[in-house]
C-alpha cells in the first residue's frame, strides 16, 4: 500500500508538469518540471521554462522560492542585502522566509552579492542591495534598506543581474538594461550608466538573458544568441576580443534552449543535450580537458549529453541533465564539484549520490541544488553562510575539542595554534601547506615539544621553545622562515637561525618578529613597507634587530603592521605608512598622548589599548604626518585586555568575563541576535573565568584559568575548532525548517513539513 501511494505521487508529479508543458509557461510559483519533462516540447518552450530560476547563490548569500512565491534566503549578508529590512537586519546562516514577500517566480542575485532582483507573478521586477550604478532600476543611486519596484517594467518574462548592472526580457521579446555601463554591457551604443531601465536595440524576440560580469547575453527564440559589453577573454563569444556597445551574433551557435554567464565565462545548452561554452578557462571551467587561458568562439563541452540547465560558478560550472543527475568541471580547490576530493577537474563528472534534482546552482565555492522532493543540498566551502548548513559561525561560545590544559594560544587568519601544559603544540583551521584542507579539530604538530609560545602568520607558524629557541614551519615565499634560504614550504618546524633568548614570536603578513628576554625586536621576512624595522625595505631571511627600540614587553602585528608595547606603558609602530606620524614608517614610531598601557589590540587603521587604570581606549590614526585622535571607549575602569576585530571588540575583565560591542555579521558579539550591530557593551553569556583573549577578525576565542579554550563567531577556515568543518567536499543536507518547492516523494518524504505560502 505503502509503495502504491509514492507510484501514485509521482504521477501527480508528472501529470502536474506536463500539463505546464503543454499549456506554456505559468506565471504562479510552483515546482521546477522534472529534467526528464524539461527536455521536451518545443524549443521555445523549451527556451522559457529554462529562463525561470527558483535556486541562487553567491558567495554571501543564497536564495529559493518556496509556495506562494515566498522567498527563503541564508547567507552572510546584512539586511539591506539579503531583503529583510525591517524585520530583521543580519542574515541567518540556515534558510529563513524573507518578510512580506510573496508571487515571486524567478530569481537572480548579482556576481558581487551586492544586490538581487525577483520577477513576480504579475509581471513586474522588485530589487534590493546596493544601487551606486543604478543597478536596482528606480531612478536614483541610492542604495535602498527595503525593497523597490524597477521603474516601468511590466509584462516581464526573465531577469538576469550582473555585478553591477541588470536585465530584463519582456513577453514582447525586446530586453531592458540598467546599472552600471563603462564596457558598454547594456547595449545602448553608449558607456552611459543608466538608473532606470533603457532598451537593448535592435534586439527583438528574445525569450532568456544572461549577465556576466560586465557583459551581457541574449537567446533568441530562433536558438541564437546574442552578446555585447566587455570581451577581454572572448566571452562575447564573436571570434575576437573586441568589446561590443551593441549586441553582436555568437557565430556557430544554434538551437540554443539556455544560457548562461559568470564572471568572463558563457555557455550555452543545445535543444540536442549539448554544452557549449567560451570565454575564461584559466581554471578548467570550458570542461574541454585543458586549462588554456581562454577561446574566443563556443566549443563543445566533451562527454556530456542530455542536458536540460546549467548553471555557472566563479571557476566551475554544473550541469542538470535529463535524468535527474548533477555533472561538474572546473576548479575544484574547495570542494566545489562535490567528488570528496579537492582536486580540479577539466572534463565532466558526475557528483556522486545526487538524484531527482529539478535545479542547480553554482556560487563562488560552492554549489547547491534542489531535489524533487523540495529539499537542498550544497557542498563546497561555506564561506558566509550561503551554503545553509550553519557550519560558518558560530553563535555562542563554544569549547575547541579535545583540549583541556592549554598554556598559551593565537589564531591567525586561517589557522590556530595552542601550546598545551606538556609543551606539545596543536593547530586546527586552514593546513599552512597549500593543500587548502581544514581541520576542523586540533591535531599535534609533529616534530615539535617544550615549546611555551605560539604565533599564527597568513600561511606560516611560528613556536618558541623553553630553551628560547624559535622553531618555524609553512610558506617561505619571503624568507619568513628565517633559515637564510627564500621560496618553498616546510611542512615540519625547523629552527630560525642566530637566535637565542626569545620568550615571544608574532607572525604578520609573510614576516616574523622574536621579543626577546633582553627587551629588544628581531624580525625577518617580507620588509615592502618597511615592517622589519630596520630603516630600510629590504626582506631579510635572517634575523635583524628593529632599530631603536628597547624595554619591549609584548608584539603584535595585523597585516603589514607592527605594534610594540614598551616596559613603560609606551606604545610604538611601523610598517604601516596611513599610521605615519611623521611620513616614516620604516623605523619605530610612537603612538603620541597614548600612555600607562598594559594591553594592545590592533586592526586596519584602528587601535585598542587598555591602560593600567582599567580604562578601554581608542587610537584612530588621521591623515599621514598628522598626529592620531585618542577617544575613551565605554567608561570602563576594570579592563585587563582588548580584542579588536573589523568594527567589533571584546574586552576582558578583572573578574574574568569577557564583554562585546559592535557589529555582528559573523557572530563575533558571542551572543544570539538579530541585530547587526550593538552600541552598547554586553555580556557574553556563560563564559567565566577566561585569562586572555586571541582571534583574528572576527573569529574570538577565550583561554580559561583551568586550560580550556572557548571560541565563538567566524568559522569559515576552521578556526572555531569545535570539530563542525565549513568544507563539505560532499552532498550536505541544508538546514531547512521545512521543504520547498516540490512534492513529498521517496525515503525522506515525511522528514520535513511542507513550507506554507504565508508563516
Amino acid at each position: 500500500m505503502k509503495l502504491t501511494r509514492w507510484v501514485a505521487v509521482e504521477r501527480v508529479w508528472k501529470w502536474m508538469a506536463m500539463t505546464a508543458l503543454v499549456l506554456g509557461l505559468s506565471a504562479r510559483a510552483e515546482p521546477p518540471p522534472d529534467p526528464e519533462l524539461l527536455a521536451q516540447g518545443s524549443r521555445e518552450e523549451r527556451q522559457q521554462r529554462a529562463a525561470r530560476h527558483v535556486l541562487v547563490t553567491t558567495p554571501t548569500m543564497s536564495m529559493a522560492t518556496g509556495e506562494g512565491g515566498s522567498i527563503w534566503v541564508w547567507g552572510g549578508a546584512g539586511g539591506q542585502l539579503m531583503g529583510t529590512l525591517p524585520e530583521f537586519e543580519l542574515a541567518s546562516p540556515t534558510p529563513v522566509r524573507m518578510p512580506g514577500m510573496k508571487g515571486a517566480v524567478s530569481l537572480s542575485r548579482g556576481l558581487s552579492g551586492t544586490h538581487s532582483l525577483a520577477l513576480l507573478e504579475d509581471g513586474t521586477v522588485e530589487a534590493w542591495g546596493l544601487n551606486g550604478s543604478g543597478q536596482l532600476g528606480d531612478g536614483s543611486t541610492a542604495s535602498r534598506d527595503q525593497r523597490v519596484k524597477v521603474q516601468g517594467l511590466t509584462n516581464v518574462s526573465g531577469i538576469a543581474a550582473g555585478t553591477a548592472h541588470s536585465l530584463a526580457v519582456l513577453k514582447d521579446g525586446t530586453v531592458w538594461a540598467w546599472g552600471s555601463n563603462f564596457q558598454g554591457q547594456l547595449g545602448d551604443g553608449t558607456k552611459s550608466s543608466r538608473v532606470v531601465p533603457t532598451p537593448v536595440l535592435p534586439l527583438t524576440n528574445v525569450v532568456a538573458v544572461a549577465a556576466g560580469s560586465v557583459y551581457s547575453l541574449a537567446l533568441r527564440a530562433d536558438g541564437t544568441v546574442w552578446a555585447w559589453g566587455f570581451n577581454n577573454v572572448g566571452q562575447l563569444g564573436d571570434g575576437t576580443r573586441d568589446s561590443r556597445l551593441t549586441p553582436v551574433p555568437v557565430p556557430g551557435l544554434t538551437e540554443v534552449v539556455a544560457i548562461e554567464a559568470r564572471e568572463d565565462t558563457s555557455y550555452a545548452v543545445r535543444a540536442d543535450g549539448t554544452v557549449w561554452a567560451w570565454g575564461n578557462n584559466f581554471q578548467g571551467q570550458l570542461g574541454d580537458g585543458s586549462t588554456s587561458s581562454y577561446r574566443v568562439t563556443p566549443a563543445q563541452v566533451p562527454g556530456l549529453s542530455g542536458v536540460v540547465s546549467l548553471s555557472a560558478g566563479r571557476t566551475f560550472a554544473l550541469a542538470l541533465r535529463r535524468d535527474g543527475s548533477v555533472w561538474a568541471w572546473g576548479n575544484n580547490t574547495s570542494g566545489q564539484i562535490g567528488n570528496g576530493t579537492q582536486s580540479a577537474r577539466e572534463l565532466p563528472q558526475q557528483v556522486p549520490g545526487l538524484y531527482g534534482v529539478v535545479a542547480v546552482a553554482a556560487g563562488s565555492e560552492h554549489s547547491l541544488v534542489l531535489r524533487k522532493n523540495g529539499s537542498l543540498w550544497t557542498w563546497g566551502l561555506n564561506m558566509y553562510g550561503a551554503m545553509g548548513t550553519g557550519s560558518d559561525r558560530r553563535t555562542s561560545p563554544v569549547p575547541v575539542a579535545g583540549l583541556r590544559d592549554v598554556q598559551a594560544l593565537d589564531v591567525g587568519v586561517y589557522q590556530a595554534l595552542a601550546v598545551d601544559q606538556d609543551g606539545s603544540v596543536w593547530s586546527w583551521g586552514l593546513s599552512h601547506d597549500h593543500s587548502h584542507s581544514m581541520q576542523a579539530a586540533p591535531q599535534r604538530v609533529q616534530g615539535l615539544t617544550q615549546a611555551v609560545a605560539v604565533a599564527s602568520g597568513n600561511l606560516h607558524s611560528l613556536a618558541v621553545r623553553q630553551d628560547g629557541t624559535v622553531w618555524a614551519w609553512g610558506d617561505n615565499a619571503q624568507g619568513q622562515l628565517g633559515d637564510g634560504t627564500v621560496g618553498g614550504l616546510r611542512t615540519t618546524p625547523a629552527p630560525v637561525q642566530d637566535l637565542q633568548d626569545v620568550v615571544a614570536v608574532a607572525a604578520g603578513e609573510n614576516f616574523s618578529l622574536a621579543l626577546k628576554q633582553d627587551g629588544t625586536v628581531w624580525a625577518w621576512g617580507a620588509n615592502y613597507l618597511g615592517q622589519l624595522g630596520d630603516g630600510t625595505q629590504e626582506d631579510r631571511s635572517l634575523p635583524v634587530q628593529v632599530q631603536g627600540l628597547q624595554g619591549v614587553s609584548a608584539i603584535r602585528t595585523w597585516g603589514s603592521l607592527v605594534v610594540a608595547l614598551k616596559q613603560d606603558g609606551t606604545v610604538w609602530f611601523w610598517g604601516n605608512d596611513w599610521w605615519a606620524q611623521d611620513g616614516v614608517t620604516h623605523l619605530p614610531d610612537q603612538v603620541r598622548d597614548l600612555s600607562d598601557v598594559v594591553s594592545v589590540s590592533p586592526y586596519g587603521d584602528e587601535l585598542r589599548a587598555v591602560r593600567s587604570d582599567g580604562t578601554v581606549w581608542q587610537w584612530v590614526p588621521q591623515q599621514p604626518g598628522e598626529p592620531g585622535l585618542l577617544l575613551p571607549v565605554d567608561g570602563l575602569t576594570d579592563a585587563v585586555a582588548v580584542h579588536y576585530s573589523p568594527s567589533t571588540y571584546q574586552i576582558l575583565r578583572a573578574d574574568g568575563t569577557v564583554w562585546s560591542m559592535g557589529d555582528n555579521n559573523r557572530g563575533e558579539l558571542g551572543y544570539p541576535t538579530r541585530e547587526a550591530h550593538s552600541t552598547e557593551l554586553k555580556r557574553v553569556p556563560g563564559l567565566t573565568g577566561v585569562v586572555a583573549l586571541s582571534g583574528s577578525g572576527p573569529s574570538v576565542h577565550a583561554l580559561r584559568a583551568d586550560g580550556r579554550v572557548m571560541s565563538w563567531g567566524d568559522n569559515t577556515f576552521g578556526t572555531i575548532g569545535d570539530g563542525v568543518s565549513p568544507l563539505h567536499l560532499e552532498p550536505t543536507k541544508v538546514r531547512t525548517p521545512c521543504r520547498l518547492l516540490g512534492l513529498a516523494s521517496g525515503e525522506d518524504a515525511h522528514e520535513l513539513r511542507r513550507c506554507h505560502a504565508e508563516p
